[in-house]
């Protein structure tokens, strides 16, 4: 049986070494996504088998992590690039370098017209100014300082997060009782191999962060300190998804913890203050404009555009509704947190998990950051959803014309096995776990122990 996980491995590396276009110049979508497709049947096929194993020997879980990075390897190589975000992260990044506010100016300001080089026509969004929060344009800069003039940088730093990432997994199953080789839900699911090599997006810098707090909050019982308070400022300032998370910490931590996180934001913000009003600028734009890939999002907009409301107020409209139901979702995840650190790991990405759903846009990459949930809870609409957000926002690119109905195509399955899943929870007979059994990681593996006979820490 394990030796089936060391094959279903390297079928899905096969499968991302076929992501790359037969032409470089090319069409890349319909390859990426075909590869995309079979890889994620043997990412499902792998994770199935080694949750439901009895017992796994000691270097499955070797075998796990380094097929992960093999797998992103791959990617990095041979996936088409999926974003030039990280065009704009340099830039940023050398905009600091020589002492200019990004929040402050365009890329297409023509103040800056002396730095512009060969990179600058590879910039989108060129009239918004910098949209990322301090955190993560302070890490461009570190890393501009080394590759002023290359991007490459950016993707392998992404690479290195995400394993990172991988590994304070790891440690956060072994802290919770629960077998470490769960960690393959996340760490051979396509979509962060895509997103974080071929797409180098910030925000694996961002969930490396946030689990660190998390880990950190563990090793007291699930009870966040002055340390675990810090890496959060950081995941927030790394990319704002990780604020939906401060009211678990400062149920499970106090007051000093807000107090902490504010403190450490304000810091990590004072380089950039001389921006004034412009700090909010770029962020302004993204939420007056953007919902790409949204669902209910989405669907809100279209019917109170349907009754006749001109577009741009059934938008702020869709906007204000769609942030109203996040913090409803938020406030009820934190008045009905479980104890312990399951029980801050569970609202946490759950609440992740609510913003993609009601929020917008839902971008590929931005769904991992409540992927790890899956490590402890591998509810079934989730999981395909790592799939579907992926092949419906890429195929866009071969079928544009039939975007909505590839909207649909996403969604509808995803949310059928979420109310179907919910519907058949309420349904059970109270049993001695109760109404947790939705949540319920269940037992670790038989005799709570390793193959090696040695029981788990929790």
């Amino acid at each position: 049986m394990p030796w089936v996980l060391v094959a279903l491995g390297l079928c899905s590396g096969a499968a991302l070494w076929a992501t790359a276009p037969a032409d470089p110049d090319g069409p890349w979508a319909v390859p990426f996504v075909r590869g995309y497709m079979i890889a994620w049947l043997c990412y499902l096929a792998a994770a199935v088998l080694a949750t439901r194993a009895v017992r796994l020997p000691r270097w499955a879980l070797a075998w796990i992590v380094a097929a992960a990075l093999g797998l992103r390897l791959i990617a990095l190589e041979r996936t088409h690039p999926l974003s030039t975000d990280y065009w704009r992260y340099l830039w940023d990044g050398r905009l600091i370098n020589a002492g200019v506010n990004p929040y402050r100016y365009r890329p297409d300001a023509p103040a800056l017209r002396h730095l512009r080089d060969a990179n600058w026509r590879r910039l989108s969004f060129k009239y918004i100014p910098a949209i990322y929060p301090p955190a993560a344009e302070l890490l461009f800069a570190g890393i501009a300082c080394l590759r002023s003039r290359d991007a490459e940088a950016f993707r392998w730093s992404s690479l290195g997060f995400d394993m990172a990432s991988i590994l304070v997994l790891i440690a956060l199953l072994l802290r919770t009782g629960r077998p470490a080789e769960r960690v393959v839900w996340y760490a051979w699911c396509p979509l962060p191999v895509a997103e974080t090599s071929a797409g180098a997006h910030v925000d694996a810098f961002g969930l490396f962060l946030l689990l660190v707090a998390l880990l950190l909050a563990a090793r007291s019982q699930g009870r966040p300190g002055p340390a675990s308070a810090l890496a959060l400022a950081g995941a927030i300032f790394a990319k704002g998804f990780a604020a939906l998370t401060v009211p678990f910490f400062v149920r499970r931590g106090g007051w000093r913890v807000l107090v902490l996180v504010a403190a450490a934001c304000l810091v990590m913000l004072a380089p950039f203050v001389g921006s004034g009003l412009h700090l909010f600028g770029g962020v302004s734009e993204y939420f007056a404009h953007w919902e790409t890939n949204s669902s209910l999002f989405s669907l809100s907009h279209w019917s109170l555009a349907a009754l006749g409301l001109p577009d741009n107020y059934a938008y702020y409209i869709t906007r204000a509704l769609s942030t109203a139901a996040i913090l409803v979702a938020v406030a009820w995840l934190a008045v009905r947190q479980g104890p312990g650190t399951e029980g801050l790991l569970r609202a946490t990405f759950l609440a992740l998990a609510s913003c993609l759903l009601l929020g917008a846009p839902t971008l590929p990459w931005y769904v991992i950051w409540a992927l790890p949930l899956l490590c402890w809870w591998p509810i079934p609409g989730g999981v395909l959803l790592t799939l579907t957000v992926s092949t419906q926002y890429y195929l866009r690119w071969a079928y544009g014309d039939r975007y909505h109905l590839l909207l649909w195509i996403e969604y509808l399955p995803v949310y059928a096995l979420l109310i179907g899943q919910f519907v058949w929870w309420r349904g059970r007979a109270p049993g001695p776990r109760g109404r947790a059994g939705m949540f319920s990681s269940g037992a670790p593996r038989s005799a709570a122990t390793t193959a090696g006979g040695k029981p788990w820490r929790g």
